[in-house]
Order: structure tokens, then C-alpha cells, then sequence
């Protein structure tokens, strides 16, 4: 069991490393196949880096039971919330540390 698990572990670094380079070939070989190898090259660093556009926009806010649509309360509400939530999380420390004591 044990011998079959330093294998497994060992071939799964060997795939890692395959495919690492894989990788490395096939950009490059896009790279020098390109006309605009600048842009080809941005292109390449933003796909490894996943997806930059910012879809998670937050449409609307519950507050007090009571639903926000317009996006400059909605920034006011999150300001006052991390602006407070420092103090209520401290506040609490203090509190139960006197409990302990």
C-alpha cells in the first residue's frame, strides 16, 4: 500500500513537470508563429491568469429589511460597515477577555 502511494506520488510530479512543459512549448510555439508576438504574448499571461473581468457587480443590497438599488448607497453601506467592523470586532475581544479573567 505504502509502495503504491510513493509511486502515485511520483508520477504525479513527473505529470506535473510534462505537463509544465507542454505548456512552455505550446506558447512558444505560438509565440514565434504570431505576426503580433507582443500581443500574442499579453494574451498568453492573461489566459494563465484566468478571468479579469469583474462580473461579480453587486446589484442590489438588503439594509434593514429594506432593498438598495442605487450603487452610490450601496458603496456608502459597505464604507460604514468596514469602517465599524474593526471597533465591534475589537470591542468583542475586550469583552471576552473580562470574562475570562
Amino acid at each position: 500500500m505504502i509502495l503504491n502511494m510513493l509511486y502515485y506520488k511520483h508520477y504525479c510530479k513527473i505529470l506535473s513537470k510534462v505537463i509544465k512543459e507542454a505548456k512552455k512549448l505550446y506558447c512558444k510555439k505560438v509565440i514565434t508563429k504570431s505576426k503580433n508576438k507582443m500581443k500574442t504574448m499579453w494574451n498568453i499571461i492573461y489566459n494563465e491568469k484566468g478571468n479579469l473581468t469583474n462580473e461579480n457587480n453587486i446589484k442590489l443590497l438588503r439594509i434593514n429589511n429594506h432593498i438598495v438599488h442605487n450603487p452610490i448607497s450601496i458603496a456608502n453601506e459597505f464604507n460604514v460597515y468596514f469602517l465599524n467592523i474593526a471597533g465591534s470586532i475589537s470591542y468583542k475581544r475586550i469583552n471576552k477577555k473580562k470574562k475570562n479573567m
